[in-house]
């Protein structure tokens, strides 16, 4: 699979096994007018249809795969679907197959992919805060290395810790899960909120399923919005993609 000339589109530098690829959409591109405005692929956010199949066209036929991507219906849960699972309501799925793009779209929520180090498979889960506090990491990693295999994870962009804020409920929820999330919140200045950081608390998931080669977690939706959807400050927007693959290893 011939890797597609998208120099607006990100292409990280992690590599945990010669086999795997990453790659992350951006908003560019001129597929949706406001508010989706640019390439959005998010089908249940307002967007026509016929928009949205033409783009996820495009990103398909620009990665010249052999089977169609795994498109998700996301809807904040922690079901992690095989890539070839006709039922996709889901909020990962996963592959060892070759030249399948597994796909979660996002537009503040976590996109963490997810990669066994001898390059057998991979997954993609989409992390939101109900998602990962229900444990969806945890049933991405599992289908991939059902008996702990080494595993390693990239963290995409997301809505940061301090442009994320949230309730009590939302502490006393992860805390109660594990009191080792407490770490991912910070005090907000109005009372009975908390500062959020989802991909420290992905981070400390991921520390107890024994997955401690973890990259990505720096880039912030929020903050740039030239690049990426952000739910939180815009409202109603578009969804951008983060998709991993198996390729022949080089």
């Amino acid at each position: 699979m011939t890797l597609p000339d998208r120099s607006d589109w990100l292409w990280p530098d992690w590599r945990p096994h010669p086999a795997v690829r990453v790659a992350v959409t951006t908003r560019a591109g001129t597929h949706s007018p406001k508010p989706w405005e640019g390439f959005n692929l998010g089908l249940n956010c307002g967007d026509q249809p016929g928009r949205v199949e033409q783009a996820r066209h495009h990103v398909e036929k620009q990665l010249q795969a052999d089977h169609p991507a795994a498109w998700l219906w996301q809807v904040h849960g922690k079901r992690v679907i095989r890539a070839d699972d006709q039922d996709n309501e889901a909020d990962g799925v996963w592959t060892d197959q070759q030249r399948w793009p597994c796909v979660v779209l996002t537009a503040d929520c976590l996109p963490v992919l997810l990669a066994r180090q001898d390059g057998a498979a991979v997954a993609a889960v989409h992390a939101g805060w109900r998602g990962l506090q229900a444990g969806i990491i945890a049933e991405g990693v599992s289908k991939i290395a059902p008996n702990g295999e080494p595993v390693s994870a990239w963290l995409g962009p997301a809505i940061c810790g301090k442009c994320y804020q949230v309730g009590d409920e939302v502490y006393r929820a992860f805390a109660d899960t594990n009191p080792a999330f407490k770490t991912a919140f910070s005090q907000d200045a109005t009372p009975h909120h908390w500062r959020f950081s989802v991909a420290h608390a992905a981070m400390t998931e991921l520390a107890s399923l024994g997955v401690d080669d973890v990259q990505g977690g720096e880039l912030c939706t929020a903050c740039d919005l030239e690049r990426f959807y952000s739910y939180r400050k815009e409202g109603e927007t578009g969804r951008f993609a983060s998709l991993i693959w198996l390729d022949e290893s080089s």
